[in-house]
């Protein structure tokens, strides 16, 4: 998969950020990959939930790893690993110019 396309989702921020950032991928690309390590996985499936459940995005494909890793002290750590590729949905367009209709409305109104 092509780097432009992938999310390297942190456990410091809140998935909403994922969701911003993989609705701009989606738009130039038509897919993206949200990737997660250890306890940053529930904002991947959080974020992916999300742009499912709003229309902009379907699940392609799911995946789970265990990846070995040194830590600090150089001892090997086994690390879980979520990978959730997603295609742009059918609804994108609409859903995406609707939010983009209601951010410009609240601004107007503030």
């Amino acid at each position: 998969m092509d780097k432009k396309n992938e999310v390297r989702v942190s456990h410091g921020k809140p998935h909403t950020v994922y969701v911003g950032a993989s609705k701009e991928i989606l738009k130039e690309t038509g897919s993206v990959e949200l990737h997660g390590l250890g306890e940053a996985n529930s904002n991947v499936v959080r974020a992916a939930e999300m742009l499912c459940s709003l229309g902009y995005a379907e699940l392609d494909k799911f995946e789970t790893f265990s990846v070995s890793e040194p830590d600090r002290n150089q001892t090997l750590r086994i690390r879980n690993k979520v990978v959730i590729k997603l295609r742009r949905g059918p609804n994108f367009d609409k859903a995406y110019n609707d939010f983009k209709v209601s951010k410009a409305t609240k601004v107007t109104e503030n």
